[in-house]
């Protein structure tokens, strides 16, 4: 502490021993009343702080360490033993003092770390760590000038910085390998007057101070302080700053850490999320979602609910003859083919592909049938477009036949306990696949049953032709078979609308057994148009059942006895 500082605080000292501190006044009056003492005491700048400013005479100086901080006055020796109890008690208010500062010093470095630790808690910012440990050690410290630096590497980098010196990068990269070699030593220190004057680097400053910043074993970097007026930093600010560093060093660490579990995560969360993107496509997510779940994972054995739908089958026309021209990798792509085109517009319909056939594929349509048979017609208008791409590779056309039954099934998940697999069990699937094998018998693209076309919310969107009832195999009622020919190709398509009424009038005949009359109809139409298979079947039915018995019970009803 320098003179000046001293004689101040000293002053101070003895101004509240005389004045304010009621105990140190009761033991000097005490005293000077048993030595029967009267004495006047006078700082070192002459103030009066006890008794009258009289000449008494005799003096007595108060001193402490070579410095004079007051004078006694008196007519009695005896004032020497009222000056050593003043000299006392000032030295003990010093002490008191400098206790209390002490005290206070540390209240300030523990609220500052605990204001540290409570600010880079709330980051996991690097960047934001480095700025806020340089901010808290420049207010306790007064440092002027700071620097964080960190290894990258082979590389040190600042990650904050404080003060104004524009030939900071510049220095830093070329000092690179001793700041390195700084880093990767590990302690704290001083840096001494001469090595500060020595370093071109650091002729901004005056005084230099740094702590590395270590997490265990390891050196992550180093924080400096500097000041640009001359001062000597202190062991405890050193040891502040290690403190301060070794938090920061903590805090990295712990931010790195959760930056490397949050990538992690993240990389678990996306593998997790592709499995499910994976898994949907093998185990579609609407039929997740009708057992209501979201996730492959949350299904269990057992699983089950039973929903009414409409069923969709179609069926390549001729793929066994087609199949046997093709090599088997080109009837593998070949099916693929098929497939990328049909399932999106099974999808755009809100339907889903429940299971491939080979030749073929099942879909269901949770909203009805009218979505069905709008998938159904634009399913055979992309089939005229990959029909029309296969004609210019020379390849033949393809014709597709699809049936669909309306009604109540059990989606749910069977198997056993090492092989789970999606399920759908009901006679309406049955029933849809009877359907779709009648088609072809009845020369119909698209076939739907009058439960299926009952249940269409606008039929007035679609062209039918009643085509009967038949009993499938397997079954015991008939069915009534409804033929939708909006799918057709336009010719064919206008030729069965133009055709509709005649087509509608000998139905009416043939079902009243008038044969003859039936056949001379449908001999009308297929005239009109020869690639009309169902007139054609229906003409050849009516032409043999002209030569046959017919019971009186004969209601129309067909057994087909085949799929």
């Amino acid at each position: 502490m320098s003179n000046v500082k001293s004689q101040t605080a000293l002053r101070k000292a003895l101004r509240h021993v005389l004045q304010k501190d009621a105990e140190s006044v009761t033991l000097i009056k005490q005293l000077a009343d048993r030595l029967q003492l009267n004495f006047s005491v006078l700082d070192s700048n002459s103030t009066l702080l006890w008794g009258e400013n009289l000449d008494y005479g005799r003096s007595y100086e108060l001193s402490q360490h070579g410095n004079t901080f007051g004078t006694i006055w008196s007519e009695s020796l005896d004032a020497e033993q009222i000056g050593r109890l003043i000299d006392l008690l000032v030295r003990k208010e010093l002490e008191k003092k400098k206790i209390g500062n002490e005290v206070l010093g540390l209240y300030r470095e523990i609220n500052m770390i605990y204001d540290l630790s409570e600010q880079i808690s709330e980051t996991i910012d690097a960047g934001s760590i480095a700025r806020i440990a340089l901010k808290e050690a420049s207010q306790i410290i007064h440092a002027t000038h700071g620097l964080f630096l960190m290894l990258d590497g082979d590389t040190v980098v600042e990650m904050a910085s404080l003060g104004n010196n524009p030939q900071r990068q510049e220095n830093i990269s070329r000092q690179n390998r001793l700041l390195k070699e700084l880093i990767n030593r590990g302690v704290s220190s001083i840096v001494s007057p001469e090595s500060i004057s020595s370093n071109p680097a650091l002729s901004h400053l005056k005084a230099v101070m740094y702590a590395p910043l270590k997490v265990k074993h390891r050196t992550l970097g180093v924080i400096m302080m500097g000041h640009d007026q001359s001062r000597e930093f202190t062991a405890a600010e050193l040891k502040l700053l290690t403190t301060i560093a070794l938090q920061a060093a903590a805090a990295i660490e712990s931010a790195h850490l959760y930056q490397k579990g949050l990538q992690e995560a993240r990389e678990r969360e996306e593998a997790i999320r592709k499995i499910h993107q994976v898994s949907q496509k093998f185990v579609p997510s609407e039929f997740l979602k009708s057992l209501g779940k979201e996730k492959l994972t949350e299904v269990s054995l057992g699983d089950l609910v039973e929903r009414e739908v409409t069923v969709l089958l179609a069926d390549i026309r001729g793929f066994t003859t087609l199949s046997e021209s093709l090599k088997p990798k080109d009837n593998f792509l070949f099916i693929n083919t098929f497939n990328k085109r049909m399932g999106p517009v099974i999808r755009r319909h809100e339907g889903f592909i429940i299971q491939y056939l080979g030749d073929g594929f099942m879909a269901l349509f949770p909203s009805g049938s009218q979505d069905a048979l709008r998938a159904s017609v634009e399913m055979h208008r992309e089939l005229d477009q990959y029909n029309r791409e296969r004609l210019e590779k020379g390849r033949k056309p393809i014709s597709i036949g699809i049936g669909m039954q309306n009604g109540k099934l059990i989606m749910g998940i069977t198997g056993d306990s090492e092989r789970l697999d999606a399920a759908i069990i009901s006679d309406t699937v049955n029933t849809a696949a009877r359907v779709e094998g009648l088609s072809k018998h009845f020369g119909a693209s698209i076939l739907l049953t009058e439960l299926c076309k009952n249940n269409l919310r606008h039929p007035q969107e679609f062209d039918f032709r009643f085509l009967g009832p038949v009993v499938v195999k397997g079954k015991q009622q008939p069915i009534n078979l409804f033929e939708c020919f909006n799918g057709d190709d336009k010719p064919l398509f206008q030729h069965k609308k133009d055709s509709l009424e005649t087509f509608n009038q000998g139905m009416e005949q043939y079902f009243n057994k008038e044969f003859a009359m039936a056949a001379v109809t449908f001999q009308q139409v297929v005239k009109m148009n020869p690639n009309d298979h169902t007139a054609k079947l229906f003409l050849n039915r009516s032409a043999h059942l002209i030569t046959q018995e017919i019971g009186d019970d004969w209601k129309g009803v067909e057994s087909i006895g085949n799929k």
